[in-house]
């Protein structure tokens, strides 16, 4: 069986590639192993800031959204950030439109700041995801999405098994069949083999279909048959069914991503400064002596009708310098073109404030949180038994 390009992946990674090495080595994908291993990099430990390129392009007041509509414009802005060509997918050049990949950025920002680690991003975004046509175009069909996911739940029910995807056997006239799913578990000391058949139609399944599965299952000399639906069977493939001892469920799909309650610790690393600078310069007999204290929330700048606290102007140059990334040490300017400060009962021109930042601190913070867990799934039985799995507890599925 050749290597998966997830397998390849893992490989090259060990091999500690640069950023600039890596999106190329992913530019070469063919465009459906680009979106697996794109959404697989997006689940990887070390959750840390990534780069905004222009914060004019970054997405405004993203600390105001709902996690929910967090991911929801996560999926979108990932999809704007990636362009499909004939030659597979590769992300916004950024030199030529800084607009997709900043807004992506600053929102992936947030979701750190929130606590979430690249595998809640990854499973948070991934159900509004892969309904994007543009997603839709370049990954597998609805159907064979539908015969893995299929597999992967059998995988995660039955333990001590052995499951297949799409699997070719031999039966007992010659004949080769393509056999959806097969699982194969041991009753002492023999192996028994149990087959499943996908039906992804928007129509419930009639008894012709039934009948030839029943075949199959002979030929076979399977001992379980499973036909799985996505939209129920039709009573008369019921009756069928049970006279031939062939076992029928329908799979349902959460609409929306599943969520867990749980309580979250995590450190993010900001810069920290070191001296703080104005433009034009405050006098020197503004100040009473050289050690005095200054509370930087009672120092103003203004500009007409805005007004900003010292504080929350260096908070503001540090958040710019975590969102572009900056290497340490650096300074960061912010401007204030006509504005005033006032300082210790005086005011002064300003047209500038520089902050010189040039090491970091880690913040480490506890709260409670909902954790999404992907989309959820539920096999459901003709006779009411049911089983629900959510994303996160399915392995990945295999090649074909």
């Amino acid at each position: 069986m050749s290597e998966t390009a997830l397998e390849r992946l893992k490989t090259f990674l060990e091999s500690r590639p640069s950023e600039p090495v890596l999106k190329e080595w992913m530019a070469k994908l063919p465009p459906s192993e680009y979106a697996e291993c794109a959404l697989y990099l997006s689940r990887l430990d070390g959750t840390t800031f990534i780069r905004v390129y222009s914060l004019d392009h970054a997405f405004k007041h993203a600390d105001k959204l709902s996690d929910e509509e967090l991911f929801l414009q996560l999926a979108k802005a990932l999809n704007d950030s990636v362009q499909v060509t004939d030659k597979g997918v590769a992300p916004v050049n950024p030199k030529e439109d800084s607009e997709p990949g900043s807004r992506f950025g600053s929102l992936y920002n947030e979701a750190v700041r929130r606590g979430f680690q690249r595998d809640d991003i990854g499973f948070g975004m991934k159900p509004d995801l892969w309904t994007d046509e543009k997603f839709n175009k370049i990954g597998d069909p609805e159907w064979k999405r539908f015969e893995k996911l299929v597999a992967r739940i059998h995988i995660a029910l039955c333990r001590d098994a052995e499951v297949k995807w799409s699997e070719k056997l031999i039966d007992t006239s010659g004949t080769e069949r393509q056999i959806d799913v097969t699982i194969r578990t041991r009753t002492g000391p023999h192996q028994m083999l149990g087959i499943v058949q996908c039906k992804y139609e928007k129509r419930p399944v009639g008894i012709t279909e039934v009948e030839a599965f029943v075949s199959v299952k002979k030929d076979l000399n399977a001992a379980t048959a499973i036909m799985v639906a996505r939209n129920g069977f039709q009573s008369g493939a019921e009756a069928k069914a049970k006279l031939h001892d062939i076992r029928l469920w329908t799979l349902d799909e959460a609409e929306k991503v599943a969520w867990r309650e749980e309580v979250r610790t995590f450190r993010l690393r900001y810069p920290m400064f070191r001296e703080v600078k104005f433009v034009p310069a405050i006098p020197v007999q503004a100040f009473s002596n050289a050690t005095m204290e200054i509370d930087f929330k009672a120092v103003w700048i203004s500009n007409g009708e805005k007004r900003i606290s010292l504080f929350n102007v260096i908070a503001q140059g540090i958040s710019n310098a975590t969102e572009q990334c900056l290497p340490l040490p650096c300074w960061v300017d912010l401007e204030f073109p006509g504005a005033t400060l006032e300082l210790l009962g005086k005011k002064f021109p300003v047209e500038r404030v520089s902050i010189h930042l040039t090491h970091h601190v880690e913040i480490e913070q506890q709260r409670a949180m909902k954790v999404p867990l992907g989309a959820s799934y539920e096999f459901r039985k003709n006779t009411g038994e049911s089983v629900s799995i959510v994303e996160r507890d399915l392995p990945g599925s295999k090649p074909e």
